[in-house]
């Protein structure tokens, strides 16, 4: 018979505060259920899941009840008076922010009483709502692009225990390692635990597959259900590990996750670091390169910017951010439309 923990114990390890040697004897309690039979051993299939999704509904109610959520405050970037050339580097990326029609969504949960800290959490939504890539840097210094019509959330600080996020549409993530706190995406029909990589989530309402494409290191994913655990330790029915150039699909219709090995695919190849070096060299010939590199098809919309000339090295740098030294250096815009790229003058600037 295993012996019952105590409540406290359970309860730091849940939030993170317990010592290593805590932390084992809660797993070996966890494990030693594999052992013997326990009290719904006895239960039908159908009677467990019941039990499960109970149990469920009252540890989503207890959260509810330790961090209740205060009404969300939306703030909209106001746009300068001023050209944004004119604007120190500063307040170049706020700019950028709202031409792009980035929103913020900031909202304050309370913590549990007998937390450490008092302080309340915010959490920050970004909604991009443009035809461009935004990029965000989170307070554990990972860094996610997020793509046009996505949404990524996340807590102004993260947690002790673990980094949580949540994302719908499309977004790459490059994450910064720490084995001691896992980072976890929740998205709408998937859950992905990482191990200190990058690689790329398409997960929204239109298309009839999710997927996890995999550039770099480990992930593992899981179909989200209301059984599903964020517990990086404790593997959830039917989870799958990726590894370098592996994919795995998550197909709405079928309720089913598969893996398979990445194809080369254009939607990755933008994320590559490529190095780039420009010397005085005119735009109608770097699109050609960045074409090449990058897999792409850009255009240029305006002739004149073809005789734009760059000097700038851009050594290290994925699609994206090439795109905007582009935009900030030549004082240019650009526009994700279907599978084309298209450079442009800024609006402001263009001749009836």
């Amino acid at each position: 018979m295993n012996k019952p923990l105590p409540g406290n114990l359970l309860d730091k390890y849940l939030n993170g505060t317990c010592s290593a040697m805590e932390e084992e004897l809660v797993l070996a309690w966890y494990k030693s259920y594999d052992k013997e039979a326990d009290h719904i051993s006895g239960l039908s299939e159908a009677e467990q899941l019941a039990l499960e999704e109970k149990i469920y509904d009252a540890i989503l109610q207890k959260i509810a009840y330790r961090q209740p959520i205060v009404e969300a405050q939306v703030i909209e970037l106001n746009k300068p008076k001023l050209p944004w050339y004119k604007i120190g580097a500063a307040a170049a990326v706020i700019t950028i922010a709202v031409t792009a029609g980035i929103f913020y969504t900031k909202s304050n949960t309370t913590p549990a009483p007998h937390t450490a800290s008092a302080e309340t959490v915010e959490y920050i939504l970004i909604a991009n709502n443009s035809n461009h890539i935004y990029k965000s840097v989170l307070p554990d210094s990972s860094t996610v692009w997020v793509n046009p019509h996505a949404t990524l959330k996340y807590p102004s600080v993260f947690d002790k225990a673990a980094r949580m996020v949540s994302m719908t549409g499309e977004c790459f993530f490059e994450v910064t390692k720490n084995p001691k706190r896992p980072f976890i995406i929740t998205s709408n029909n998937i859950i992905t635990k990482v191990w200190g990589t990058s690689f790329f989530v398409r997960d929204n309402d239109i298309d009839k597959a999710a997927s996890v494409s995999v550039v770099t290191g480990k992930v593992s994913v899981s179909v989200k259900s209301k059984t599903s655990t964020n517990n990086i330790a404790q593997l959830n029915k039917g989870e799958v590990i990726l590894y370098l150039k592996q994919k795995a699909v998550f197909s709405r219709a079928t309720k089913a996750l598969q893996m398979q090995s990445n194809k080369p695919d254009a939607e990755l190849q933008i994320w590559k670091h490529a190095n780039l070096v420009f010397d005085n060299k005119a735009l109608r010939d770097i699109v050609p390169q960045l074409n090449a590199t990058y897999n792409v098809n850009i255009k240029v919309a305006d002739d004149k910017l073809n005789r734009f000339m760059l000097n700038a090295d851009l050594t290290g740098l994925n699609l994206p951010d090439v795109l905007d030294a582009l935009s900030k250096a030549l004082n240019i815009d650009y526009s994700f439309i279907n599978n084309t790229i298209v450079l442009n003058q800024p609006i402001n600037y263009r001749k009836n």
